[in-house]
């Protein structure tokens, strides 16, 4: 899958933290982290990829609000390729002389788009209970997921918060419109659901922050229809304003998209006799060599995993 070409890239990021310190996950009002990146290359092969995060937070007395966006973008050019000029004449059976061509570089088109925009409320029952309520919407193209719209509400348990560990469970109903490029008629478009996840943050000393954030949505009507997606991230401080932020980003889902892909045999001629022309000849298919043909499409599932790497340059003010 191309989102997984490896890519230990160095990402020029650009994140406006308001004031950040140890405490600050608990400091009342606005904060908003940025991060973008940016991957080109060009010669012999040219590609473009784009990354942008952000995530606004809000924190009241007795609840919080966090809207998230996230996007990755990458766009391939095809091989080149020469291209024979207009206007040569050549006769039936032959072909144009290999020097009148042309050679052509595709412009890059869009070969990875995953996006995400989530925005969550939470409030306060007790010191150890609450509600919240939220939606997102998200698109990952290579596991042909189009559109999925989700909404939900329900409870959550504060387990531990204080300055070097906050771990929370939620579990709430939720409510999934979704649109595939291949439609499955063996899978529900609509359905209610159930939601359930966790969040949990670690502090080691005074510069190092480990985040795992884990969420499941399953099909109430089909139990084996459910998704899963898990981030983890490790943030290490380098200086009183620069750290260095990785993360592995895990997407799961357990009855995956359709996909339809070209059939394509290769087969060698065989001539029993050894003379051709005889009738005896027939074709045999070889997993390599021969002649390429494509035969028909055929039907089969998108893989269940896909897995995003990123790292990321944080300037924090």
């Amino acid at each position: 899958m191309s989102v997984m070409r490896v890519m230990v890239v160095l990402v020029c990021g650009a994140t406006f933290v308001q004031a950040q310190e140890a405490k600050d996950e608990t400091r009342l009002g606005w904060t908003n982290e940025t991060e973008l990146s940016l991957v080109l290359t060009g010669g012999n092969s040219t590609a473009r990829t784009f990354g942008f995060g952000n995530t606004l937070r809000h924190v009241w007395d007795a609840a919080r609000l966090q809207v998230r966006l996230n996007g990755i973008r990458t766009e391939t050019s095809g091989d080149r390729f020469l291209r024979t000029n207009p206007g040569i004449k050549f006769p039936v059976g032959g072909f144009p002389e290999a020097a009148n061509t042309t050679l052509v570089r595709p412009n890059p088109e869009p070969d990875v788009e995953n996006y995400l925009v989530s925005g969550r409320y939470d409030r306060d029952i007790s010191k150890r209970l609450f509600w919240n309520a939220g939606g997102g919407w998200d698109r990952n193209s290579d596991a042909g997921l189009l559109n999925r719209y989700v909404v939900f509400g329900g409870l959550g348990n504060i387990w531990r918060d204080s300055e070097t560990v906050h771990f929370s469970t939620t579990y709430a109903v939720s409510y999934t419109d979704r649109e595939e490029a291949t439609r499955n008629p063996e899978k529900a478009d609509r359905f209610g659901g159930a939601r359930l996840g966790w969040d949990y943050v670690n502090r080691f000393g005074g510069g190092t922050v480990y985040e795992n954030d884990f969420t499941t949505n399953i099909n109430m009507k089909k139990a084996s229809d459910y998704s899963l997606n898990m981030v983890n991230a490790l943030g290490v401080s380098m200086s009183d304003h620069l750290s260095l932020r990785i993360s592995m980003q895990l997407l799961f889902e357990n009855e995956p998209a359709l996909e339809d892909i070209d059939i394509i045999a290769r087969a060698e001629l065989v001539d029993p006799d050894g003379m051709l022309g005889s009738g005896d000849e027939f074709f045999e298919t070889v997993t390599s060599g021969g002649s390429r043909s494509i035969i028909g499409r055929g039907r089969i599932h998108k893989d269940r995993l896909d897995s995003i790497f990123r790292t990321a340059l944080v300037i924090s003010f």
